[in-house]
């Protein structure tokens, strides 16, 4: 139950306050900000320019400067060409009803120029008792952005850079002066087409460059105190921004430069809205891990009933060849076995062709995403909702929507899906082959996710697939699902290949920045295992660790059972279901609080796992690690513990130094309970 949110508006003061949410407002400027922080913001230029970014109780990170903090590439900056801006409007917003976000003041600041007559409205998202903040900026134009709009480097390169400064050849979400003493620290790039790379997370150190990529800014001190800037939106190597770089900082300045639009999608006497960006302030290296994760537990809220646990039976490699009704039935009867919540049916149902005929650029028609005649009878899905509810097990449904149309029939896809939500009670649907190759397609598909997110009066959750093409990644779109993260096979040749190491690796590392809960994380079948496909590969065979180890993986995490679960041996299907229990009884508590990584990162001879800040650890010793005992560094000081071990074989002790951990064999794993 959400708490109720007081709000005051005085008039006489200017301020309006959401419990310790406000914005102050006065002729030449604003402030906002809570407990946790404040932000001043000049508008006696006509623009909004950042004067202070300062915690409620600590440091100063950024001062005065007079530049915009906004702006899009080949439209004039104040003062560029004598271009002068002038403010329309202030307004704020209290949405104590936020849907698929947290209570916020929503501030906007409307201001146009006299020559370009451009307008842009750059809104501030305020949420009570949280140490960030977020904005958005839109523009509407009457002119076309002034640049060669060409990557050939004789017009992107030397012909724009010659004719124009590098403020207008760019655009700016968000930026800021920084205060003595603070400095680009690192970035953080996140790789999504997992179908290609197992690095999902690559740090960049700053190390004194000017331009770089990544998601994730940091900027910070020698005490480690400053913030971080998330843009929520594509991979760097998906966007389809201009410049080549995500930010910049040159003469103490630090700029976050992406607004997931070209300037060839320009469109004009038409509102564009850019993504998100996001600053989340903090004082401690434990502080920065924290509050980021708290922000996007915020900001992309999973109520209970969208934690699940789901079988995708195409990790089996031949679902297709196994697709029949009498099929699905045992499957359903199979995945109640394993403790499951979500059987996906998943590319076979449709009357059209597969994916192969999406990604083979064919025209679909509207009746591709009819119910097969032939591979399912007419009452099939009534059928199988009978079988699923006499197990207890809900139903999801795969669809790709049509990207080679920029999703321009979304409406007819989405009153489709609505029906099949209406009359057979689907409220999962996993979204794949998603091309976003402009704006007008990034639109669409939001559209599309909006549209049946409100329409089932928020039933119906998405399954975000990342696995290829040009996607929304691991910031954009959490507001309307989850990440189905991988596609790893242990039997399929042409495919990275699962293993237990790989998969616990790129979980850690994602953990660091990314809520685990909304990852899936796959489990496959020891069943399915193919010797001579991992003998292809040069890795070993993955059965080295117990089918245990595998499903605890994602035990903090939104387990994905990536095998047909009647195709299984009654052994397999029981492991499974214990695990799984396991997870089903922790997950809400786990999923409370926040989940980090500890102990060594996974590399095949490590140590390590994660904690859950409400009050679980779980532990991992790889099969190369030669050693049993770990000092473990937690996130936070923790009172004294009274360790339980839910799951697996292990200890703990704890010292004076913090936690002491013992696994005594290798390719083991195990979960405590830290009662105080």
């Amino acid at each position: 139950m959400r708490k109720e949110l007081a709000i005051e508006t005085s008039p006489r003061t200017g301020i309006v306050r959401m419990a310790d949410a406000y914005m102050r407002r006065d002729t030449d400027s604003l402030e906002f900000g809570n407990r946790h922080y404040h932000r001043r913001v000049d508008l006696s230029r006509g623009y909004p320019a950042t004067v202070s970014l300062a915690h409620a109780d600590g440091p100063e990170y950024g001062g005065p400067k007079i530049s915009c903090d906004c702006g899009f590439i080949g439209i004039n900056r104040p003062g560029y060409n004598a271009t002068a801006y002038r403010i329309i409007e202030v307004t704020v917003v209290p949405c104590a009803d936020a849907v698929y976000d947290s209570p916020h003041l929503r501030i906007g600041i409307h201001f146009t120029d006299t020559v370009q007559e451009v307008e842009f409205l750059r809104e501030i998202f305020v949420y009570p008792d949280l140490p960030a903040h977020s904005v958005r900026n839109s523009i509407r134009s009457r002119v076309l952005p002034n640049l060669y709009w060409n990557y050939r480097t004789e017009l992107s390169g030397s012909g724009n850079t010659a004719r124009y400064p590098d403020r207008h050849l760019e655009s700016t979400g968000d930026s800021l002066r920084l205060a003595d003493g603070f400095h680009p620290a690192k970035a953080v790039e996140f790789s999504a087409r997992t179908d290609y790379t197992d690095q999902l997370v690559i740090e960049h150190r700053a190390d004194g460059q000017s331009r770089m990529n990544g998601n994730l800014l940091y900027v910070q001190n020698e005490s480690s105190a400053g913030f971080c800037i998330l843009q929520e939106a594509m991979p760097s190597a998906e966007k389809r921004d201009f410049e080549p770089h995500d930010f910049r900082w040159q003469d103490g300045e630090v700029l976050s430069c992406t607004w997931g639009i070209s300037p060839a999608e320009f469109k004009l006497n038409t509102w564009m809205a850019g993504c998100r960006h996001s600053l989340i302030v903090f004082r401690s290296r434990t502080e920065a891990a924290r509050n980021l994760q708290e922000y996007l537990k915020r900001r992309f809220p999973i109520r209970p009933h969208e934690r699940f646990i789901t079988v995708n039976p195409w990790g089996c490699g031949r679902f297709q060849k196994l697709f029949s009704e009498t099929f699905l039935e045992d499957e359903i009867e199979a995945a109640a076995k394993c403790a499951a919540d979500i059987y996906q049916i998943d590319d076979s149902w449709q009357k059209g062709e597969s994916l192969m005929s999406l990604m083979h650029n064919h025209h679909i028609k509207p009746d591709f995403w009819d119910i097969s005649p032939e591979r399912l009878g007419q009452d099939s899905f009534s059928n199988l909702c009978i079988c699923a509810r006499r197990h207890n097990i809900d139903l999801a449904l795969w669809t790709a929507p049509s990207a080679n149309t920029a999703f321009s029939d979304w409406r007819a896809l989405a009153g489709k899906l609505l029906e099949y939500h209406r009359r057979y009670g689907f409220r999962m649907i996993k979204v794949d082959g998603v091309q976003l190759r402009s704006y007008e397609a990034e639109s669409n598909l939001e559209q599309l996710l909006k549209t049946l997110r409100e329409a089932s009066g928020g039933a119906i959750y998405f399954n975000l697939d990342v696995t290829n093409g040009q996607r929304g990644g691991y910031f954009r779109f959490l507001e309307y699902g989850n990440i189905f993260l991988e596609n790893r096979y242990v039997n399929l040749k042409n495919t990275i290949g699962y293993h237990p190491e790989k998969t616990l690796r790129s979980l850690w590392r994602l953990s660091r920045y990314v809520r685990t809960e909304s990852l899936q994380i796959e489990i496959p079948a020891p069943d399915d295992v193919l010797p001579e496909f991992y003998e292809s590969l040069r890795l070993a065979n993955p059965c080295c660790y117990p089918l245990e180890y595998w499903a605890a993986i994602p035990m903090f995490a939104s387990p994905l059972l990536w095998f047909a679960p009647s195709t299984v041996s009654p052994e397999t299907r029981e492991t499974v279901r214990r695990m799984m229990s396991l997870h089903r009884s922790i997950r809400d508590g786990v999923f409370g609080g926040h989940v980090f990584p500890v102990g060594e990162e996974p590399d095949g001879g490590a140590i390590t796992g994660f904690y859950a800040d409400r009050g679980w650890l779980l532990a991992f010793r790889e099969a190369g690690c030669g050693r049993d005992t770990i000092q473990l560094e937690l996130p936070a000081s923790i009172p004294r513990i009274h360790p339980e071990l839910l799951s697996g074989t292990g200890s703990l002790e704890q010292n004076s130094d913090g936690i002491s951990l013992t696994l005594p064999e290798r390719c083991a794993c195990a979960l405590f309970k830290l009662n105080p």
